[in-house]
């Protein structure tokens, strides 16, 4: 089972961040929501036995004394990575979220896939700092796509997308090594790709807690026209991912 944690909803004044502190709440994080930056550094200093691992700040506070809501992320030990969430603000305000070290976001409207993958990636901000920059972009998505396995047919979420493979969340995951077959409906069009499973998620000693069990797979010589659908897609997503 992985850790219980508590994330930090650097909201302002007002209930800007209420919706997002249900939905935590419904995924099992447990959310601390500050109205000011003394009072988030109040909720950092007396987490105790709930770890904080992550904070969310609300893309208005862009304009409203950024430095002072980002102090108690910076003076917390080991500090804490931020996700930006709300309404895609103007360039200039994207531009002071940048220069202040920001890099993730999760601009409205998002889902719920959206916001477990932003998470998950500030959790492991440094080992996603660390990877090859030739990896190709993954983004999340809702996508629900039927594999063939043999004869047999069975549906996956689709947890990640790339032009390159996805991992796509199922409780039944073939083996390493197997050969599958992926419709993945797009909105521009129902697209079908040949793949084979480079790794499994499942309950074990090699089971990795950062992604819902399922497995990672790779295309398999897509054509033209299903890798430029696949990119358009990924590249639109992204959009909404990346200050």
């Amino acid at each position: 089972m992985s850790e219980r944690y508590s994330v930090l909803l650097l909201e302002g004044p007002g209930e800007r961040l209420a919706d997002l502190a249900e939905r935590l709440a419904l995924l099992g994080i447990v959310p601390l929501r500050a109205a000011s930056p003394e009072q988030a550094a109040q909720l950092l200093e007396g987490q105790r036995r709930l770890p904080c691992r992550a904070a969310c700040l609300a893309a208005p506070l862009a304009s409203d004394g950024l430095e002072r809501w980002l102090a108690p992320l910076r003076q917390a030990s080991p500090p804490l990575p931020a996700v930006v969430v709300g309404p895609r603000p103007a360039a200039e305000l994207r531009a002071r979220l940048r220069e202040a070290g920001l890099r993730l976001a999760l601009w409205e409207p998002y889902d719920d896939g959206a916001l477990r993958f932003q998470l998950n990636r500030a959790l492991h901000a440094e080992e996603d700092a660390n990877a090859d920059p030739r990896r190709q972009t993954r983004v999340p998505t809702p996508l629900l796509a039927r594999v063939l396995l043999g004869d047999r047919a069975r549906e996956a979420l689709v947890y990640n997308l790339s032009v390159s493979g996805a991992f796509l969340e199922t409780p039944r995951a073939a083996v390493r090594g197997a050969r599958v077959e992926l419709e993945l409906p797009l909105p521009e069009d129902h697209v079908k790709v040949a793949a084979h499973v480079i790794y499994s998620n499942v309950p074990g000693n090699l089971e990795r807690p950062n992604l819902p069990y399922g497995m990672g797979v790779v295309f398999d010589a897509p054509s033209p026209e299903a890798s430029g659908a696949i990119r358009r897609y990924v590249e639109q997503r992204a959009l909404g991912l990346a200050i």
